[in-house]
C-alpha cells in the first residue's frame, strides 16, 4: 500500500523548496488583441494555449501559459547538496472574448504556472485546457528525480463565478514506481466530499484491486487561482493543494 505519511511529508518539503525562485521583472500583459501573437510579450514561447467559453456568454475565451525567452541562473540548495538551476520565469494569462473579435484581459498570474524546483526534477507543468463545461483544467506532473519510488499527477479545475476563477474540483494520483499501486484523491469542493481511490497489485494473479471510500467535509469559501497564489501551498484534508 502507498505509504501516504511519507507521501506527504515529502510533498510537503517539495513544495516549500519548489518556489524559492529569484524575483524576476513580470512583464505586464497586453490589456486586449485580437490574437494571441498580440497578447504576449516578443520572443515568449507559448508552452500551452486553449480556447473556450469560460464566463458562458457564448464567445470564446483564451487562456494561455508562456515562458520567457531569458533564463534565469538559481543557486539551488537542498541542505545536503547544491547546484545550479536555470528556468524560465511563466506567466498565465486568461482573456475572456468580446463581440468585435477581440480578447480582454480579466486574469495574469506569474506563479501559478511553476517551474522546476530543483536540477533533478521533471517537468512539473504539462498542460492547461477548457472543458465543455466551461471549466479551466491546468494540469501538473511532480517526479523530484529518477531515483524517486513515486510520482503524482494533479488536475486542478476553477470555474468563473463571482467574479473569481474558483477552485472546484482537485484530483491528485500518487503512483508506485515498482509495486504500481496507485492512490487518487478527488475533491469536490461544492460539494464537500473527497474520494479516495486505492488501486493495488494482486500477488498471486496480478490483477488490481480497487478500494475506496469517502469523506465529507465543509468549506466556507472556496479557493480562487488569485488566492491560491501558486500550486501545493494550500494544505486541506492532508493534502497540499
Amino acid at each position: 500500500m502507498t505509504n501516504i505519511k511519507t507521501h506527504f511529508l515529502w510533498l510537503f518539503f517539495m513544495a516549500h523548496g519548489l518556489f524559492a525562485q529569484s524575483e524576476s521583472n513580470y512583464p505586464e500583459l497586453s490589456g486586449s488583441g485580437s490574437c494571441i501573437e498580440e497578447l504576449i510579450p516578443l520572443g515568449w514561447q507559448i508552452l500551452s494555449q486553449a480556447e473556450g467559453d469560460l464566463n458562458g456568454d457564448g464567445l470564446a475565451d483564451l487562456v494561455f501559459a508562456i515562458q520567457s525567452p531569458l533564463q534565469e541562473t538559481i543557486e539551488y540548495s537542498d541542505g545536503y547538496e547544491s547546484d545550479t538551476l536555470h528556468i524560465n520565469p511563466r506567466v498565465l494569462g486568461i482573456y475572456f472574448g468580446e463581440r468585435k473579435g477581440k480578447f480582454k484581459k480579466v486574469f495574469q498570474s506569474n506563479t501559478f504556472i511553476i517551474n522546476r524546483g530543483s536540477p533533478t526534477m521533471d517537468e512539473p507543468f504539462k498542460e492547461l485546457g477548457i472543458l465543455p463545461s466551461g471549466e479551466l483544467q491546468i494540469n501538473f506532473y511532480i517526479w523530484q528525480c529518477r531515483e524517486c519510488t513515486s510520482w503524482s499527477t494533479h488536475k486542478y479545475q476553477f470555474k468563473y463565478q463571482s467574479s473569481e476563477f474558483e477552485l472546484v474540483r482537485y484530483e491528485e494520483s500518487i503512483t508506485q514506481r515498482i509495486s504500481g499501486d496507485e492512490t487518487t484523491y478527488q475533491v469536490d469542493f461544492q460539494k464537500g466530499i473527497v474520494t479516495i481511490l486505492t488501486t493495488e497489485s494482486e500477488e498471486e494473479n496480478n490483477e488490481p484491486i480497487t478500494d475506496g471510500q469517502i469523506k465529507r467535509f465543509e468549506l466556507q469559501q472556496l479557493q480562487s487561482i488569485k488566492s491560491l497564489g501558486e500550486p501545493f501551498k494550500w494544505l486541506f484534508q492532508n493534502l497540499h493543494i
